[in-house]
């Protein structure tokens, strides 16, 4: 899934996923990034990736972009849900909206 996502939205949700700026190696299997564009993004080969080296990386911008993008829309259909259950109980039961 292609995503293009806001530059500074982005790195606030890297941030926040990661719990700082940085990128380990053990986080990134945690979010099923392939080890390779670990590898890849990592240019100055110090095990981790800063939050430049993310962005950077066209496969790992890509991967927490649409990371961002699911729990976004997880985000939207639980409040929509939470919305309509909200919806059904304020509709009255039968005719003037008597209960029976």
């Amino acid at each position: 899934m292609s995503t293009n996502v806001n530059l500074n939205v982005l790195k606030d949700f890297i941030t926040d996923k990661l719990g700082g700026d940085k990128l380990t190696k053990h986080q990134a299997q945690k979010l099923d990034i392939d080890y390779n564009d670990f590898i890849k993004g990592d240019i100055d080969e110090n095990s981790f990736l800063d939050l430049d080296e993310i962005i950077d990386s066209k496969d790992l911008y890509s991967k927490f972009a649409t990371l961002y993008t699911e729990e976004t829309n997880k985000k939207a259909e639980a409040k929509d849900k939470e919305k309509e259950k909200e919806e059904q109980s304020k509709v009255p039961d039968g005719p003037g909206g008597a209960k029976a």
